[in-house]
């Protein structure tokens, strides 16, 4: 015998741990629910129990579908309070309800009246049975049959959704991801994205251990979430960058609001055992337009790390970071084409000893030809950086440097970024190219351009170590700029410091300049090193490093850059 349990009337807020099944009686005879549930008494489904719903119209069964999302089965008759009602409730649920588990069979005594063929080709039902048909074998066999699918079709479903949270959750501050985010958008508009960049989170890691940047991710998170999360949304996209869309369509005071949460998180102190820090961020902000959200928070992020530390940037179309793609777009393919087609040319300034007037090396300056104009590297050296074309311009103007130096025994300086020293194949290169043209290393310098201190890595300093046991000399260029640049001296084979020009150029007419300058000329001597100012423009600016005692100078007043290949030497 089946244990049958009828539902009473209010709506029921647990579920027992039995493997209870519903399944929902619809049909407006009450000698059809007796007779239904004197063979449901007889049956015996010894993995589940039955809960049976009983309605007399298919009004009583919306209410009892609206107070049961987990009903398996409904045998719905379809001649009810209107000739076509049951048929009308299998649209309700599949349609309005999106219902697509409930199996749904009609059970109908006029089945001459609706063809079984036309109803299953119309209406999204999984059975379509004559109540005479419908024996008690019949019916034990399609209660097992339905119920067996409906726990197949939320099983896969529930798995769906486990794939689901997986896909779209960090798995380590439990925080909806960058997949997530992207999702949200696409489906709402006119919301503002807040990007949050933890400063040093990577020092964080090396110095602490990875669980210790772990736990600052989970702490900050877990802040985030309990403090604005009535106003924002809160996503961890990836690492150490946390996002905050607003769930308003309009945020007043939006710049105030950004102010606050720097504050706040700066407050914010995270402790651990052997550990207290509080967080300083970056913060990048963009409004939601028909464009892409997160590309401009980003953006505007870039940015406010280019501005310096603890900045917060908001997106506007001017950003220097836009301005800077809109460059590398334009240049790039030029920089390509002049590297295809030999239009890439070396360019040479003398560097005077000031005691002689005798030329002490030649720096080698790149330009490119482009219908048949020559452009400075200020027009596309970043764009070259920024499309990774730098090293082939650099190999093109050490091949150059190797070159001359071999055929005049003359020295040359070669420009080298940190973007150079990190390529894998640099070493090679440079020994390959010595070796080919048979020059004394000694005739080649290397001007360190530096977008970050080069003493910040290890790797970067055994490989300018290297560099040094091949011969080469190792000049820092843009010297004073960099607060990092004194320090490099003491680490690395440095011989010489090239003043960075915008502290020359107008030395005559700032005094604050003059000071710089004159720390760097005292520094330089102490350490023995060679000082070289560039930029000398103009007599009055010669006149002041002749002052300071500085013994090396360049610039377009003692002589212009030549075509490499023009030098009469």
């Amino acid at each position: 015998m089946a244990n049958l349990i009828f539902a009473k009337e209010e709506k029921s807020h647990t579920q027992s741990k039995k493997n209870i099944q519903k399944i929902l009686i619809v049909d407006d005879d009450q000698a059809i629910h007796d007779i239904t549930n004197i063979a449901l008494e007889s049956m015996n489904f010894s993995d589940f129990e039955l809960e049976v719903l009983t309605a007399y119209s298919s009004s009583e069964a919306k209410k009892l579908l609206s107070e049961h999302d987990d009903i398996a089965l409904a045998l719905i008759d379809v001649v009810m309070e209107t000739p076509e009602a049951g048929l009308e409730l299998v649209d309700y649920i599949r349609k309005e309800l999106q219902n697509d588990f409930i199996r749904l069979i009609i059970r109908t005594g006029q089945a001459n009246d609706f063809p079984p063929m036309h109803v299953i080709q119309h209406y999204d039902i999984n059975d379509f049975k004559e109540k005479t048909e419908l024996t008690r074998e019949r019916l034990y066999t399609t209660i097992r049959t339905s119920i067996r699918q409906y726990g197949q079709l939320v099983e896969l479903q529930n798995k769906y959704e486990e794939t689901y949270r997986q896909m779209t959750t960090d798995s380590l501050t439990l925080l909806p991801n960058r997949i997530k985010l992207i999702e949200d958008f696409s489906k709402q508009s006119h919301q503002t994205l807040i990007l949050i960049d933890i400063i040093g989170f990577s020092h964080i890691n090396e110095t602490n251990g990875y669980d210790v940047g772990d736990y600052v991710l989970k702490e900050l998170g877990a802040f985030l979430s309990s403090k604005y999360s009535d106003i924002y949304k809160v996503y961890h996209l990836n690492n150490d960058i946390f996002a905050l869309v607003t769930t308003k369509e309009h945020l007043d005071s939006l710049q105030q609001n950004v102010e606050k949460i720097k504050n706040d998180i700066s407050k914010f102190s995270i402790v651990t055992e052997n550990f207290n820090i509080h967080i300083e961020t970056t913060i990048g902000v963009a409004y939601q337009t028909e464009d892409d959200v997160l590309k401009k928070a980003e953006l505007a992020l870039k940015e406010a790390r280019n501005l310096g530390r603890n900045q917060i940037k908001f997106y506007s179309s001017d950003l220097k970071v836009i301005q800077q793609i809109n460059d590398t777009n334009y240049w790039a393919p030029i920089i390509k084409h002049a590297l295809d087609h030999n239009n890439i040319i070396a360019y040479a300034q003398p560097i005077f000893n000031l005691n002689d007037q005798s030329i002490d090396k030649y720096e080698l300056l790149v330009r490119i030809k482009n219908n048949e104009e020559v452009y400075s590297p200020s027009k596309f050296i970043k764009a070259a950086r920024y499309s990774g074309q730098l090293y082939s311009i650099f190999k093109f103007m050490f091949d150059q440097g190797c070159k001359h130096a071999a055929k005049t025994g003359k020295n040359f300086s070669i420009n080298i970024s940190d973007c150079e020293i990190q390529h894998e194949g640099l070493i090679e290169f440079i020994q390959r190219t010595i070796d080919y043209h048979a020059v004394d290393p000694k005739l080649l310098s290397l001007e360190v351009l530096e977008s970050h201190a080069i003493t910040q890595s290890d790797d970067t300093k055994n490989l300018i170590l290297t560099l040094h046991k091949l011969g080469l000399e190792l000049v820092v260029d843009d010297f004073g700029v960099q607060c990092s640049n004194f320090a490099q001296t003491e680490f690395l084979p440095i011989t010489t410091l090239k003043i960075d020009g915008s502290f020359i150029e107008n030395i005559h007419e700032s005094e604050n300049s003059k000071i710089i300058v004159k720390t760097i000329q005292t520094f330089a001597k102490e350490k023995g090193l060679k000082l070289i100012a560039e930029f000398v423009c103009n007599q009055e600016s010669y006149d002041e490093i002749r002052k300071l005692g500085i013994e090396y100078a360049q610039g377009y007043y003692l002589a212009k850059p030549v075509p490499l290949d023009d030098l009469n030497i």
